[in-house]
């Protein structure tokens, strides 16, 4: 595998010294040209508000890009997926949490479950991954223009959304930076989307994240040989390392919960730690969207090699 790993680093400019190589709000010069954009009115004045947000706290909040219609249709088939006559063939419910129930199931697997079992497995924890290659409701938020064209801005260059995940209910998910899960070059062109599909209790397990965390920090600070070698495929004896290393960058930051109302959308910084807070109800839902965003031609995730732990 070192062999391997080398020859990639021989082949790909991995390099991440040049400050050239961030997105433009990440540069010396930002708070400058971001105020040069405005007074020259390439970008109005709301525009300006969310991006010097995103600049000083690594994050911003907006509302209303999404149809409501839209979110009601994903619902809607998120609703029935348990309950379907026929197998949606390439279909995997992931990161599973209920009693006698493997991680993982087809939805095949699923739909052979006895309908105590079917109902018990919706009001447990799961995941879906890349729904929106499957569904149309899933696939019409994942392709929206206008929520794309404020991730553009974000980073300064044309960016894709890549991936995409839907949750039913919250996730204690631990603390981390996306950066670490994700093979991007150049540095911190990716931004991460959580689309609340309901109102969000703070009760339900909603996001938390540390507003400026993604300042000073580089993702080689913790992975030297990134991206070839990140939180996916580092040894399994280092990921404690990296949630020690995370969780103690977070203290010295304040937390804050996105209890968000249906149809909001937080957007947050590649390095801004996030992770899921703490169920208090677990009969509460926390219906919701996440779509990663990365600058065209900068998704190296078919280049990585495993084995592969995240």
């Amino acid at each position: 595998m070192i062999l391997k790993i080398a020859d990639i680093l021989k082949n790909l400019p991995w390099s991440f010294n040049s400050t050239a190589e961030l997105p433009w709000l990440e540069r010396s010069q930002a708070e400058k040209s971001l105020q040069k954009a405005r007074q020259q009115r390439r970008i109005s004045e709301r525009e300006y508000q969310l991006l010097d947000h995103w600049r000083e706290l690594g994050y911003c909040i907006v509302k209303d890009l999404i149809p409501a219609t839209a979110i009601d249709n994903l619902v809607a088939e998120l609703a029935d997926l348990f309950f379907l006559e026929s197998a949606i063939p390439g279909l995997r419910i992931e990161g599973i949490q209920a009693e006698n129930l493997p991680a993982s199931l087809s939805h095949e697997q699923v739909l052979a479950l006895d309908m105590e079992q079917r109902k018990a497995l919706v009001n447990s924890i799961w995941r879906l991954h890349a729904f929106h290659e499957i569904s149309p409701a899933a696939r019409a938020i994942f392709d929206n223009q206008n929520l794309r064209a404020l991730v553009n801005l974000i980073i300064g260059k044309s960016c894709e959304p890549r991936y995409s995940i839907n949750f039913l209910h919250g996730t204690e998910q631990g603390l981390h930076e996306d950066m670490a899960v994700f093979y991007v070059h150049p540095a911190n062109h990716l931004v991460g989307v959580w689309i609340a599909l309901e109102d969000i209790s703070a009760d339900a397990g909603p996001l938390i994240f540390y507003p400026k965390s993604h300042k000073n920090i580089k993702v080689t600070d913790f992975f030297p040989d990134y991206p070839a070698v990140n939180l996916k495929n580092i040894t399994a004896e280092q990921i404690p390392q990296y949630q020690d290393y995370v969780n103690q960058r977070a203290q010295n930051y304040d937390c804050q919960s996105f209890t968000a109302k249906k149809g909001e959308i937080l957007l947050w910084h590649g390095m801004l730690i996030h992770g899921g807070g703490k169920i208090n109800n677990t009969l509460l839902t926390r219906k919701s969207m996440v779509i990663h965003f990365i600058a065209e031609g900068g998704d190296y995730n078919d280049r990585a090699l495993g084995p592969f732990n995240w």
